[in-house]
Formats: C-alpha cells, structure tokens, sequence
C-alpha cells in the first residue's frame, strides 16, 4: 500500500464525501475511487459503506482509520526529524495576508526571517480571511492570518491579538454621530460586509440588542471598499481603530466613540504540518512578534481623544 492511498482514505473519512475529498486532494472522484477500491482489495476489508449521506466508515473501518492516521502522522514526523537534521532552513513558505502589510507587520517578519533563516524563501499572498482558511486547508497556502474564529478541525491556529475597532463615518457627518446612541447610528445608512467576512458577525454583534436591522446601503468584501465608501459619503461601517484613526487624521471621516467589540487575529496551518521545520519556524517568529509586551495591537487603547 502506498501513503497517497491512506491520505485518500483518511480525507474520504474525515468529509464523508467523495467528491469533497477529491476536491480537497486535487484529483478526480473516480480517481479517489480507484484508490479505495484497490486499498480494500489489499486489506481484504470493506473501509466504507456508501449510503445516501455519503460515504460512511464501516466497523473494520474506523479501526484502520486510527491505525492509518497513527501511520501519516508518524510519516510527517519521520520528514520533520529528517529535516531537523540539517544544520539550516532551506525552502519556501506560502503564506497568506488578510489585510494591508504594513499593519500585519510583514515588512519586520521579512527582516527576521533573513535574520533568522535567510535560505528559507516567504511567499506573502494577499488574500481574505474567508479565502485564506480553506487555501491552507487544501494545501494552496502553507499557513496564513485571519480575522474572527476559525472553526476547522484540522487547521492549528494561534490568537496573536483582540484588536480593537471603531464605527465610522464620513467627515461631514460629525453633527449626526458625536453624541449618536446605538440606535440612533442603526438608522443612519451602513455600509456593511458580505456575510462571508468576519467584520459582518462583528457589526451584527453590536447591534444584537436592537429591535430594528441597522440600515444597510451596500455591501462590499474588502476593508479598501469600506474605507472608499465611507470616503464617498455612502455611510458608516466598522474598521480597526488604527485605520479609523488615520481616516479621521486626514480629515476623510469622523469616529464614533462608544463601546465597539474587539476582533480576533490569528494565525493557521494545517494541524498535520504544524511540526514541519519551516512551518515551525516562521510560526515561532510570528508569535514572538505579536505576543511581545510592546505588540503594537496592544498599544492601541482605541479610547476617545480625551483619553
């Protein structure tokens, strides 16, 4: 038997379903077929039951699946050891940026992974959070950042901040939010994310309370639509207090400064290759960076102006 089948049938295992394991594998469903079918024919053992809610483990199964699984995790662990064994890092990492660099800090996790590692080549891919995750998890990306919580079983994730935000507006709306209540903002147009992006479960937190839906004008997938809407006049919307910040510095837009929930950042790869040494290692750097007393989230109080 080869690992590339006991990786076929652990994906088909885990999803249940054929065609979302041949998705995820980067094959064909009859392909992944032919797979399993030679895979039982050499253990002598029927590993599935196809029913109509897809592919179900049989008894004999779901023993093997543990032995298998036992088998890749001790096949990754064999790589990594082989690997440990170099006296330097050599390879490529792909990861993924959910927002803009500067704020991600990317620049200075470049400059460290010279320092550190300088034969190990990033890949910084712009991209969302509600890409990035499915992207590691089928193996496009090698790791990535992400707002809001992650709730795939396989990815390995750490929090490296509770960022704080800010509701705001354009710049000649200051009469209508300065002492604005929660419902009074509710009425006045929004600019809103697709329901896709961790921002949209943020806005409807905040107005979870309410008895009305706020009053939403738009919808758009990016931070660089809600600033130029919120440019244009189009209506409020809720943005990292760093960005909000800089708005209102440059005269583009006013800021709210009531109670506004927090965001989490955080930080994936695949639960499988969170020991491969490049994986590791830019990981540890990562962590290091945004865990420090002086993280530059942490800095921000994102308090009113008279703070």
């Amino acid at each position: 038997m080869e690992l590339y089948q006991l990786k076929t049938f652990v994906k088909i295992a885990e999803e249940g379903s054929l065609t979302k394991a041949a998705e995820l594998l980067f094959t064909s469903q009859p392909a992944i077929s032919a797979q399993i079918k030679a895979l039982e024919e050499e253990l002598g053992v029927a590993l599935f039951d196809r029913t109509s809610r897809g592919m179900q483990l049989t008894a004999k199964g779901r023993l093997l699946y543990t032995q298998a699984l036992d088998t890749l995790n001790a096949a990754a662990k064999l790589k990594s050891d082989a690997q440990q064994l170099q006296n330097e890092l050599v390879g490529e990492i792909r990861i993924g940026v959910h927002t803009d660099f500067e704020f991600m800090r990317i620049g200075e996790l470049h400059r460290l992974l010279q320092t550190e590692h300088p034969r190990v080549s990033p890949h910084f891919t712009q991209s969302m959070s509600m890409d990035i995750l499915p992207d590691i998890r089928r193996g496009a990306l090698d790791a990535g950042f992400f707002f809001g919580p992650c709730r795939l079983a396989d990815l390995t994730t750490w929090v490296l901040a509770e960022v704080p935000m800010r509701i705001v507006a354009p710049a000649d709306w200051s009469d209508r939010v300065d002492k604005a209540s929660l419902e009074d903002l509710a009425r006045l147009p929004w600019v809103y994310t697709s329901n896709t992006c961790p921002f949209f479960s943020l806005t409807q937190e905040l107005f979870a309370d309410l008895d009305e839906e706020p009053n939403k004008v738009a919808y758009v997938d990016s931070e660089d639509a809600v600033r130029e809407l919120i440019r244009a006049g189009a209506g409020l919307s809720m943005l990292r207090v760093d960005d909000a910040a800089r708005l209102q510095a440059n005269g583009e837009a006013v800021c709210w400064y009531g109670e506004t929930p927090r965001i989490t950042l955080g930080f994936a790869v695949q639960g499988q290759r969170a020991a491969e040494p490049v994986i590791s290692a830019v990981q540890s750097l990562i962590t290091d960076m945004w865990l420090a007393p002086d993280n530059v989230v942490s800095s921000v109080t994102g308090g009113s102006p008279n703070d």
